[in-house]
């Protein structure tokens, strides 16, 4: 019977005894016995069973796959997302710098609302001037709701007209695009200014739109210039945005201006430190 318990993983442990009144085996640290009678085929048998302290332990071992399932499958998806862009991977909440405190507090209500803005397919449009966040807000919606359990694509026209350039199965990368719970189309309106990209950017807006599949779309620019398009392709693609984003003015200064100049102050500095060093006397 001890050869059963070891089989069944709930092994005799030193402390175990048997109960001299039931002939049962007990466990040494809970006092719950490891064994139960049965009748199996009309005979009374003796059979393993778990203890407090084993079930609890199934239970962790359980909990720590489930967790590190759900990594793996949010690592996946991540890939997917983000490709091996590893800087738009690594833009979280966490991350936020809290400047723009009002759009973060929007942007947040986004994620904890999705499954609202889901069902009804209504997305985000990030207008404003360059370096302002929108690629980092929009970015930390997808991780957001990636670890959220849901799929998300972030891309931008150019890689999207690369990929069905790659490809003889052009439907596959459509479909690819259009499952994702959300797809963030980053910097709208940087692409080239021909017939074949608007035709793909009408294209990938639409099919979204038709399927009440969310898009959150940045671009740089002008919230005037998105209400009064010049030319009638931007007409086309900013009227079905209009109809299926909330659009967003972001402003504020360039961060990647303060963030160039940080840096190069740092490097300076360490230029500097690097030149005080001497050997012997002298600068190096």
């Amino acid at each position: 019977m001890r050869e059963w318990n070891n089989r069944l993983g709930n092994p005799p442990t030193p402390g175990d005894y048997t109960d001299p009144e039931t002939g049962l085996l007990v466990c040494g640290v809970c006092g719950e016995p490891k064994q139960m009678r049965v009748e199996l085929l009309g005979m009374a048998q003796t059979v393993p069973c778990d203890c407090r302290c084993i079930q609890e332990e199934k239970s962790r071992q359980r909990e720590e796959q489930a967790r590190r399932d759900a990594e793996y499958r949010a690592a996946k998806r991540r890939t997917e997302c983000f490709r091996d862009d590893m800087r738009k991977a690594g833009c979280t909440f966490d991350s936020d710098d809290q400047k723009n405190a009002k759009l973060a507090r929007q942007v947040r209500g986004y994620v904890r609302q999705f499954e609202k803005f889901r069902q009804e397919g209504r997305g985000l449009l990030f207008l404003g001037p360059t370096g302002t966040g929108k690629t980092f807000y929009a970015c930390c919606i997808a991780n957001a709701l990636i670890d959220a359990g849901y799929s998300a694509i972030v891309t931008n026209f150019a890689q999207i007209a690369n990929d069905l350039q790659g490809t003889f199965d052009k439907a596959q990368v459509h479909n690819r695009l259009l499952r994702a719970d959300l797809l963030v189309l980053d910097d709208l309106a940087a692409e080239r200014d021909t017939s074949f990209m608007q035709e793909i950017v009408f294209q990938v807006v639409e099919e979204r739109s038709a399927a009440k599949k969310p898009l959150i779309v940045t671009s740089n620019v002008s919230t005037q210039e998105f209400m009064n398009p010049g030319d009638l392709a931007r007409r086309r693609v900013f009227s079905r945005l209009k109809e299926v984003c909330i659009p967003i003015a972001v402003t504020g200064a360039d961060r990647r201006e303060e963030q160039m100049r940080k840096r190069v102050a740092g490097d300076q500095a360490l230029l500097d430190a690097a030149g005080a060093v001497t050997s012997g006397g002298k600068a190096l």
